[in-house]
């Protein structure tokens, strides 16, 4: 039996903090990712990581499958469990950079190694 190659993502944390007793047990998702569905199929997860310009960064996502869009509250519990204390972004495209494959989806981009990439914008206040 060959041991599956190592992903960047660690599938048992991810796991852990969305809720065992409300999510599955993660299956492989690309060549270094994981995808994971909500028990009652009314929700999933797909985290994947890749190199891009120099460094290497993570895409999570979270879909409804039942024509709502998930929260506040869900994107922050998928913002710990994949970025733990680190920066993720969320990004607004202009409309004709705009990719929709699943509309009732919310997406974070993030480096791997958890750093900000954008400027202190609290720095002269408040964000």
């Amino acid at each position: 039996m060959t041991t599956p190659a190592p992903t960047t993502v660690n599938a048992l944390k991810l796991r852990a903090v969305l809720g065992k007793s409300a999510w599955s047990i993660p299956q492989r998702f690309g060549t270094d990712g994981w995808a994971i569905a909500r028990l009652d199929k009314k929700a999933g997860v797909i985290v994947s990581a890749f190199d891009l310009e120099g460094g290497s960064w993570i895409h999570a996502s979270i879909a409804h499958y039942d024509q709502t869009m998930p929260s506040y509250d869900e994107l922050a519990l998928l913002h710990r469990a994949v970025f733990g204390r680190g920066w993720a972004y969320q990004i607004f495209a202009p409309p004709a950079s705009h990719v929709n494959i699943h509309e009732y989806t919310l997406h974070l981009w993030g480096r791997v190694d958890g750093a900000a990439m954008l400027p202190d914008f609290g720095a002269a206040g408040t964000i």
